[in-house]
């Protein structure tokens, strides 16, 4: 059985390792280290094939996989008192960490996948991100959403870029659903109504892509009907012309580091 260590349990990692077990349940054993504390705890009660590990030493001995799943600014110090082996398979999901210089921090492991997963990964949904190509972990991740695996590790920065509009795709849900709740719904019944549309049009535009087909709004509108008359009107806005301005803004973002 495949055992998958996981160094850092945090949402990630918990979304990550629910996806895992329901689609390789019984195939393989999952290793935590212990913080977070609740989430590691939470995880093990919930899955016979998930323990907790003391510390990620453990981990990494007792690991095939090693996943990396801390903060960025975590990385070389929790690395570096780690036990790697040459033949591990080391998977990091910490985000702007290029594969060379976390090859150069897990030595003596050689292979090394970087992997961008959403916190959909949990339901086996939404893209799955991964440089470079590598059978097993396309394998271990393939059933967990839609496994896109880029040429070039510079992919992965627009890929990134261009996945930091989930906030403002829940805000324009929002803003739907305070206009229902403003025309008398209740905001239990606007909510479920906005977000399954939201969700029944993704699935439409995802059969789409995975046909190869093309989404045109157009054919998602009637001549002179409702839906054509709000994106008219938000053409005359320019305000699908604002979303590259604000991809564009978002790659010029350097995150500042939190407080505290």
């Amino acid at each position: 059985m495949l055992t998958i260590g996981f160094v850092g349990t945090g949402t990630l990692t918990e979304a990550v390792v629910a996806g895992l077990m329901q689609s390789h349940a019984g195939r393989c054993r999952i290793l935590l280290s212990p913080r977070s504390e609740a989430i590691s705890r939470r995880l093990a009660e919930a899955y016979e094939e998930v323990e907790r590990c003391a510390g990620n030493e453990e981990v990494v001995e007792r690991s095939d996989i090693v996943v990396l799943a801390v903060l960025p600014k975590q990385l070389a110090d929790v690395t570096a008192v780690l036990p790697f082996r040459r033949e591990q398979l080391i998977v990091s999901v910490v985000a702007a960490a290029p594969v060379e210089s976390v090859r150069a921090l897990v030595a003596p492991a050689a292979t090394v996948v970087r992997v961008i997963p959403l916190p959909p990964i949990r339901f086996r949904k939404g893209p799955v991100v991964l440089y470079p190509a590598n059978a097993m972990v396309e394998e271990l991740f393939g059933g967990l959403g839609d496994l896109i695996v880029v040429e070039r590790e510079s992919e992965l920065a627009a890929i990134g870029h261009a996945s930091a509009v989930m906030s403002s795709h829940y805000e324009l849900q929002n803003a739907v659903i305070g206009w229902l709740r403003s025309r008398g719904l209740a905001e239990a019944t606007a909510a479920l109504y906005v977000r399954s549309l939201f969700a029944g049009l993704g699935e439409l535009g995802l059969d789409a892509a995975r046909k190869g087909e093309n989404v045109d709004p157009v054919h998602h509108e009637t001549a002179g009907g409702l839906n054509e008359c709000g994106r008219a009107y938000l053409m005359r806005q320019g305000w699908f012309d604002e979303v590259g301005k604000a991809l564009d803004v978002i790659a010029q973002h350097v995150p500042s580091k939190p407080k505290g």
